[in-house]
């Protein structure tokens, strides 16, 4: 596995993110007044998705930090 799998692992992750962020912000935008908005399975959907993405997105970060503490280990003992 390369930093640039993460990366991209990461970036995909950013995408869903956004799209569920996006479906949230128009649900919200849709009915002005709060005491009229219901929550849709759309909502719940979208907020839910977003829970697995973000811990996907933090694995793949702490997959990086891994990879280069294995990286400093090797030169280290080469050097």
């Amino acid at each position: 596995m390369t930093i640039n799998n993460n990366l991209n692992a990461m970036l995909q992750s950013q995408v869903q993110i956004d799209k569920a962020a996006t479906n949230i912000a128009q649900v919200a935008n849709t009915v002005g007044d709060p005491a009229l908005q219901e929550v849709s399975q759309d909502l719940i959907d979208s907020i839910v998705n977003q829970i697995p993405e973000v811990i996907a997105y933090g694995a793949n970060a702490q997959g990086i930090i891994t990879q280069q503490a294995v990286s400093d280990v090797l030169l280290d003992l080469k050097a």
